[in-house]
């Protein structure tokens, strides 16, 4: 009697889907030698997390498309204007327009909150070759730097008082590693005294280095990528066998094993099994009588779910966004939105995430340093935020100010300008039309009543704008 008990695999996978990342740190070797700091999260293996999250990529391309997504511009702080600054304001523009000639300003800091965003550090290489400075980005990963062991005079020229004075303080700093292949480059933390290039260290956070806002959700991030690896597995090779066939006084015929390897996927479904046994002449208690048959024995009455951990997930992925503090209409997740919730979520983001960070990001990269450092100081680099405004708020405004004369027909050109994107000739207007108060315009000055009890204000501006625009268009035909 042959001997048929045995395992017989069905379709299940050798290895599982479980992805594994292995990172080495290039400097390795050189911690010790140069007196550099290791970080206790490398920066490689922060960028492989977020390539791995389901969530993180979105909430960074957020960042980069609210944060530096609307340009940059120059303004004259406060009781300057072109009469005392105008020589620091043609500086400032030039350096701006040529600091980096491969790229723009803003691809440039787009890089730069990416880096933030993904490891908590971002580097500013500070290249001086005669004239104004070239910058660069290096990646953090090729970045390490050394305890400040080296005190030195810093010298600051600020602007205080409408007067450009210079301080003196007393600063340790530190030195800068960069590692490409085998050599090492070293750079001088900026406005350290010396010669060769300086480096300007951006961190989230306090400490040595900087460390991902994620961070702190990073079981969660990894978490959600094996619930997801898990799931796949599921619906590739399925939870566990499903039943135990057992043959008594008998074994399966070869055909039969192999119809029973087969018997998975779309193939099997709907189909029926036959299986052949080839019985025994005697039992195995020597019973000539015992008869040969087959046995199914389920091991789980229960039906596995669709899919596994699907709230863990959606709850992981709210944790993650909420170390960003972004509302998931910023995510591509706004299915429970509409026009007036989605216009308060962005104008909460906006205030509380986004323009601290526009100002945080511009003046320790410009306007504390690089621009101080070029000799201007009356002048300062800002970058653009979107125009969010309320059309209850706006509408109330508008309402105020008509009503009160404040409002005059010249205000509404701007506003026009604005919502057709074309330029209204002014000079084809007398003074005396231009300055009417709205609400002193009489109907034969209103042929369109506009003006009428109960009209919307928007509605107002936007006849008005039309009809300057086409009064203008036809007096340039004639």
């Amino acid at each position: 009697m042959s001997d048929a008990t045995g395992w017989y695999p069905i379709g299940k996978a050798e290895s599982g889907g479980e992805s594994q990342q292995l990172v080495t740190d290039q400097f390795e070797h050189e911690y010790d030698e140069y007196k550099l700091i290791r970080p206790t999260l490398d920066p490689l293996a922060c960028v492989q997390v977020v390539k791995q999250s389901n969530i993180i990529p979105q909430c960074v391309e957020a960042y980069k498309t609210n944060v530096t997504g609307y340009g940059y511009a120059l303004e004259y702080l406060p009781g300057q204007s072109d009469e005392t600054a105008k020589t620091e304001w043609d500086i400032a523009d030039r350096f701006m327009q040529t600091a980096n000639l491969e790229e723009s300003v803003e691809q440039l800091l787009s890089q730069l909150v990416e880096d933030l965003e993904h490891c908590g550090n971002a580097y500013i290489e500070v290249a001086h070759g005669g004239g104004l400075p070239a910058i660069y980005r290096i990646p953090p990963e090729y970045m390490r730097c050394t305890a400040p062991l080296e005190k030195v005079e810093m010298k600051y020229l600020r602007l205080v008082q409408g007067k450009v004075e210079e301080f003196t303080q007393s600063k340790w700093v530190r030195r800068y590693a960069q590692k490409r292949g085998t050599s090492i480059t070293w750079f001088r933390e900026f406005g350290a005294p010396g010669e060769g290039n300086e480096v300007i260290h951006l961190q989230l956070g306090n400490g040595t280095y900087g460390e991902p806002r994620w961070s702190g959700n990073s079981p969660g991030v990894v978490g959600s990528r094996k619930a997801e690896e898990l799931n796949l597995d599921y619906f590739d090779n399925g939870r566990m066998l499903a039943m135990i066939l057992t043959v008594m006084n008998g074994e399966l015929a070869p055909q039969s094993i192999e119809a029973l390897k087969g018997a998975k996927g779309k193939k099997s479904q709907g189909g029926i099994l036959y299986l052949e046994v080839q019985g025994y002449d005697k039992g195995l208690t020597g019973d000539e009588k015992e008869k040969t048959s087959i046995k199914l024995d389920k091991l789980n009455d229960l039906l596995q779910q669709d899919a596994l951990f699907l709230e863990y997930n959606r709850e992981k992925r709210k944790e993650t966004r909420s170390s960003f503090r972004l509302p998931p209409i910023l995510t591509g997740e706004s299915e429970d939105y509409n026009r007036a919730t989605s216009d308060n979520a962005r104008r909460i983001a906006e205030e509380q995430v986004f323009q601290p960070y526009r100002k945080w990001l511009m003046d320790e990269i410009f306007n504390k340093r690089l621009l101080p450092s070029i000799g201007v100081y009356r002048v300062k680099a800002i970058l653009r935020s979107p125009k969010i405004s309320d059309p209850d708020e706006r509408k109330a405004m508008l309402d105020y100010l008509a009503d009160r004369g404040l409002l005059v027909v010249r205000d509404l050109i701007p506003i026009a300008e604005e919502v057709l994107g074309t330029v209204i000739d002014e000079s084809r207007y007398s003074d005396g039309y231009l300055d009417t108060p709205i609400a002193q315009l009489t109907p034969a000055a209103d042929p369109f009543g506009v003006l009428e009890h109960g009209a919307d204000p928007e509605e107002k501006l936007a006849t008005v704008a039309k009809r300057l625009l086409r009064e203008t268009r036809d007096r340039q035909h004639v």
